[in-house]
């Protein structure tokens, strides 16, 4: 049986977040070359009154775990979003690329009419499975690693285009 939500978001998310392990790895390796302290890349911004990189981390996984909920009712994976290191924030990605890959594709099948509702802060939001992947879900995600990579970029981490898009040139 055919899952295109499937198939279209959760190997996405994956590489994502292959993509967002990678590039912070590239940040740390940058701060230690430079002798500047690691320990504050998570909370490195683009701008004061942005989120820093934790929380774009924190909200990349958190979007793409709770795909999985929300599409075909799976129990929720709490995160704390307290990660305060690198170490706490490659473990956040490896956990949830971990319960993307666990997911079963079968229950992905026919949901795309399925009804979705979820909250953005005060505002509740009603969506067709398809229009929550294609719409909100990937979207989301997406913006919240490219916020990660230009927060690193914009701090002097040596990344380009290639460490973006390595993780989204494979095959399977």
């Amino acid at each position: 049986m055919s899952a295109p939500l499937y198939d279209f978001s959760i190997p996405l998310f994956i590489r994502g977040l292959n993509t967002l392990s990678h590039i912070i790895k590239k940040g740390e390796e940058y701060a230690n070359e430079k002798g500047k302290p690691v320990s504050e890349l998570v909370e490195w911004r683009l701008t004061p009154d942005m989120k820093p990189l934790s929380f774009q981390v924190q909200t990349a996984t958190d979007t793409a775990k709770n795909s999985i909920v929300r599409i075909v009712g799976a129990e929720p994976v709490v995160m704390e979003d307290n990660e305060t290191t690198i170490e706490a924030l490659q473990a956040r990605i490896a956990k949830t690329i971990e319960l993307l890959m666990a997911a079963d594709a079968n229950k992905f099948a026919g949901k795309e009419e399925a009804q979705v509702t979820f909250r953005t802060g005060p505002r509740e939001h009603l969506m067709t499975g398809q229009s929550y992947i294609t719409n909100f879900a990937l979207p989301n995600f997406f913006f919240h690693l490219n916020t990660a990579y230009a927060i690193l970029r914009s701090k002097g981490v040596p990344i380009g285009k290639l460490d973006y898009l390595t993780n989204f040139l494979t095959e399977a």
